[in-house]
């Protein structure tokens, strides 16, 4: 990475962007398109809905041979259901482990930084210093904290969510699944 005529950083000397600058754009761009994709705010679904409150029959038992339908439809219906409870879950763990909730903190603190200043970051450890190491290296040292303090905390939360969100799906009918569920006890 050079500097270019106007002082910039992180392009090459004919104006175009470096590649290291591009590999973390595309990876970090494909994953928030993914994630984009799945979770927005329309999707999520009111209290009301999740819970079935003012329906007849809000949770009922399916055959054997529709579960896996329903349990797919489910899923996918109040997925950012399901991630909201995880995080106020995982939230709820990590104020009982506050060691875990700092390094979280701290971690999160460290990625915005280093995503939000790598110009500056990049100006300051020279050109030659590739900005891909400094993303490897904080991925490193976010596995290992991940894997010694908020392991426990997140393996708690995401049992207790995912037996939560399966009992859920496997009972829960969904606006759309009771005009199947409705087709499939006429024909048996």
């Amino acid at each position: 990475m050079e500097r270019t005529s106007s002082g910039k950083l992180g392009t090459a000397p004919d104006g175009t962007p470096d590649a290291d600058e591009l590999k973390i754009h595309s990876i970090v761009d494909q994953v928030v398109a993914s994630v984009r994709k799945k979770i927005n705010v329309h999707a999520i679904r009111s209290l009301f809905s999740f819970m079935g409150i003012g329906e007849e029959h809000p949770f009922t038992l399916l055959p054997k041979a529709q579960v896996l339908q329903r349990l797919r439809r489910n899923l996918e219906y109040f997925l950012v259901n399901y991630v909201l409870i995880f995080a106020l879950i995982f939230f709820c763990v990590l104020i009982f482990h506050p060691y875990a909730m700092l390094s979280c903190v701290g971690t999160l603190a460290v990625w915005i930084t280093v995503l939000a200043q790598r110009k500056q970051l990049q100006a300051m450890l020279g050109p030659s210093f590739p900005m891909l190491y400094i993303v490897y290296a904080l991925a490193a040292c976010t596995a290992f904290i991940l894997a010694f303090s908020l392991l426990p905390s997140l393996l708690t939360a995401t049992s207790i969510t995912g037996v939560l969100g399966i009992v859920h799906a496997l009972l829960r009918n969904t606006p759309a699944s009771d005009k199947v569920d409705v087709l499939l006890e006429d024909h048996p």
